[in-house]
Formats: structure tokens, C-alpha cells, sequence
């Protein structure tokens, strides 16, 4: 804390002394080890991902902007439950939703008239949307997609570009509990590679059902690469899908389909269209969609209540409401701040990609990169900001230009403390890149950091 300015007001006041207490995050993490596996239910959670000791790990409350860990101390955050929080926590009217849905009943026997309605707002919403069906995670999701597009095409092969998910028919080469012979039916070509995926599709002419890609998040990848896997998929007689889990409700409400401008047939949604709430959703064109109804695919909370009630809240506020608008503003406020604040401590910094999800790169060398990402991290909490190790900045309808101005200047304090640690561009030269993101699995050993831009999810 020594040689920090003032904080401007609306940022929570560092604790004092300049350690940030954690005394009862500590002793509940030491509980859950002993009775959940790798003590927590999302591998990106887990607080050997951020700065262990130095970093918040379980939380209290959380409303609008701000969240509270269960020591007392306020942070204003931007790791946003991992991307589903949008609109910021506990939204009035998402909320009110959930409470006036709960007094009617959660889950029946008999379907609720809300399938119905929140079918017909993502048609609405989503360019490719001509039919939905519900799931309640973005992995399930892209599993069901896959089957889709395997039972409308009757061929086996998906080429794909990025992170899925954890279920079987992505993991298959990355988890040895998956069966190695999965593995020849997914198979990976880099972002924005048009020559290897024209390639992979000659080689497999005839057997590709689908290409599965997103957009990398430093931007690199654009329209012309999603027109072009179009184009390609479409002369080999495949089907192209877009995983919007991240991008949808907040690059655009329909996502980088309709920020590009390029319409898939299939695409995955979760995360943002329930502002939290369990809910994603397959969506594509009617003669695609149409071979979910004969194929196995069921689940007993895909009509769940509560969520679709959230999900009906959120269509209702982005339609009344320039929320895709606002996020870009304040994600570009903070960019630049960031950006602004790291050059003039001289820290090898970047903040990349898109506003509204931008992402944070410390350019080290790779031995560097965890022990800086762990002292950002840790100097941010303690100024009363939540960041994610590499991860994307999820702005949220909640983030004013007070928190994000005030955000800019706790991060500011962060790099000087870099800078002196002797994480400086003269040091480093400035010749890496990474912005160390880390997935697990978790364990006293860390895993060696993801390549710049890559993409990944929980």
C-alpha cells in the first residue's frame, strides 16, 4: 500500500494492515478438500487458479457489481461467475422472476407454457434460431449439438476449433479416463486456420458431420474466417456450429453470429441468457433441429422452471434496454485503463480481444507468468478488485464508469508492486506472451499456462 494515492470513492477500502484477511476461507477450503473431490465443483474455481492465501475463495453475497466473501471484505468483480452474470447479480427483475415462477412450482410432470415462450424469444433473438431445445450446462449443450449434427448428416467426424466442454466427445485425447478410441472422431485444427481445416475436411471427405468453432478472445480471429469455415463446411456437404456459451448475450444478444454477421446452422447457448441461472440451449435451423426430436437426447430439468423464468426476464430487459451497448462502453473503459495503467508502470501488460469479455495478457517469460499473475491477483483482492487469471473481464449491465475507474486505479497500485517485484518491460525485454490461463486439474503442482488467446471455458 505504501506510495498509493487515495482511492477515488466507490471502491471498498483495503484492509489494514495491507493483508487482506481470509481466515474463514481458509479454514472452509481445508473442509472441503476432505469431503469434495479437488474441493470444488468447477476446476476454474478452485484457489490454487488464482493467488492461494492472498485471494478470496468463498463467497457470502454478491449484488450488482460487487460480491462479499464470507470474511466481510468487499470487492467489486469481474470474474462474474465465470461469465453467466450479465446483467450483474441479483437483478431486480431476473429475480423477481425467479420468486413470482416459484410460488406456480420449479419442475412437473405436465411441460410449462414457459418452454414455449422462452423457445420463441431465443428464435427471436438468435439469427440461426428457428427451433431450441434446453440443457443446463454449456458442455451438455455442445454434446448434444454434436449428436445433432452426427443423426442430420449420418456422418461421424466433427472438426473443431477451442475449448467444449468436459464430456466424452470432447475430452477424448486430453483426459486418459476417456476411451483413446474417441479420440478419431473430434478432431482439432487451430482458430482462423482455413488451410488445415480445408485439409482436415479433404481428408476426411465424406465423414465430417460438423465444424464446432468460436472466436479466439484476443480478437485475432474475425468475419472472414467464420465466412470461410461457412463456405468450406458447406462445399463438403457438413454442417457448421457455433459455441456461443460466451460470446451470446454479450459480444451481441445473438452473439458473434450476429456481430459477424455469418449465420450458422447449429449453435450452443448458456451462460448469459439466464443472468446465472442453470440454463443453455441448442438452437439452429427447423431441418436440423428437427432430428433432436428422434434422437436420445432427454433430460429430466430441461423444462425447469425456474430458469426458464430468468432466461424470459433476460430476453424482456435486453429487448427494453441498450445492455449489449453498455457493456461494450465500460469493457472499453477498462481496457484502456488497464492498458494505460500497466504502460505507465512499465509492467509488459496487455488487455486484448473484445470489451464486453476482454482478455488480460502478462508478457513474460513462461517461467514468469504464474508468480506474476498470482501477485496481480493478490495485490487487486487487496484493493478491493477481483480479476481472473488470464481470464476475460466479464462486464456486466451492474459496472458503472465508477467501478471501472475506480478498478483502473487498484490496478495501477497492482503494477507498481509488479514493477518493483521486477516484473518490468526492461527487465523481461517483452518478448512473451501469455495470459496464463489455467483450467486445472488443480493441485499443489501447477499446470503449465495456455497459450495466448486460446480458448477456454470451465
Amino acid at each position: 500500500m505504501t506510495g498509493d494515492t487515495a482511492l477515488p470513492t466507490g471502491l471498498p477500502t483495503p484492509p489494514t494492515p495491507a493483508t487482506l484477511p481470509l481466515t474463514r476461507s481458509l479454514a472452509l477450503w481445508q473442509v472441503a478438500e476432505t469431503l469434495i473431490p479437488g474441493g470444488s465443483q468447477t476446476n476454474s474455481k478452485r484457489p490454487q487458479a488464482f493467488a492461494f492465501g492472498r485471494y478470496p475463495i468463498f463467497a457470502a453475497r454478491a449484488e450488482g457489481s460487487r460480491i462479499w466473501d464470507v470474511d466481510g471484505n468487499e470487492y467489486v468483480d469481474f470474474v462474474n461467475g465465470l461469465g453467466p452474470i450479465t446483467l450483474g447479480y441479483r437483478h431486480p427483475a431476473v429475480d423477481q422472476a425467479v420468486r413470482d415462477q416459484l410460488e406456480h412450482g420449479v419442475i412437473a410432470g405436465l411441460l410449462w407454457p414457459l418452454e414455449v415462450e422462452v423457445a420463441r424469444g431465443l428464435v427471436e433473438a438468435i439469427p440461426c434460431a428457428e427451433q431450441a431445445r434446453f440443457f443446463k450446462g454449456g458442455g451438455e449443450a455442445t454434446a448434444a449439438a454434436a449428436r445433432i449434427a452426427r443423426a442430420a448428416t449420418g456422418r461421424s467426424v466433427i472438426l473443431n476449433a477451442g475449448y467444449r466442454g468436459w464430456p466424452d466427445p470432447w475430452a477424448a485425447g486430453r483426459d486418459a479416463a476417456v476411451p483413446a478410441e474417441l479420440e478419431r472422431y473430434v478432431v482439432s485444427f487451430p482458430h482462423g486456420d482455413l488451410a488445415q481445416l480445408e485439409q482436415l475436411l479433404d481428408q476426411h471427405r465424406g465423414e465430417v458431420a460438423a465444424v464446432f468453432t468460436d472466436v479466439r478472445y484476443d480478437a485475432s480471429c474475425d468475419a472472414a474466417y467464420l465466412r470461410g469455415a461457412q463456405e468450406l463446411a458447406r462445399a463438403h456437404g457438413a454442417l457448421l456450429c457455433f459455441d456461443e456459451i460466451v460470446n451470446g448475450f454479450r459480444l451481441a444478444r445473438g452473439g458473434m453470429q450476429e456481430h459477424f454477421g455469418v449465420t450458422p446452422d447449429l449453435a450452443c447457448f448458456a451462460k448469459g441468457i439466464a443472468n446465472g441461472l442453470p440454463l443453455a440451449a441448442v438452437v439452429g435451423r427447423r431441418e436440423v433441429m428437427a432430428h433432436a426430436a428422434s434422437s436420445l437426447i432427454s433430460l429430466t430439468y430441461g423444462g425447469e422452471a425456474l430458469s426458464l423464468a430468468a432466461c424470459r426476464a433476460v430476453l424482456d430487459i435486453y429487448a427494453a434496454n441498450d445492455v449489449i451497448g453498455h457493456l461494450w462502453r465500460v469493457g472499453r473503459r477498462l481496457m484502456d485503463g488497464l492498458n494505460a495503467a500497466a504502460a505507465g508502470a512499465g509492467v509488459p501488460f496487455a488487455c486484448v480481444g473484445y470489451p464486453p469479455m476482454s482478455a488480460m495478457e502478462l508478457r513474460l517469460p513462461a517461467e514468469q507468468v504464474g508468480p506474476a499473475w498470482e501477485l496481480f491477483l493478490a495485490e487487486c483482492a487487496l484493493r478491493g478488485v477481483l480479476f481472473r487469471r488470464g481470464g476475460l473481464n466479464m462486464m456486466t449491465y451492474s459496472h458503472q464508469e465508477a467501478d471501472v475507474d475506480a478498478s483502473v486505479h487498484a490496478a495501477a497500485g497492482a503494477f507498481d508492486v509488479l514493477r518493483r517485484a521486477g516484473y518490468s518491460t526492461e527487465a523481461v525485454g517483452g518478448d512473451g506472451q501469455s495470459r496464463g490461463q489455467q483450467v486445472g486439474p488443480w493441485s499443489s503442482a501447477q499446470a503449465a499456462p495456455v497459450a495466448a488467446g486460446t480458448a477456454v471455458r470451465p
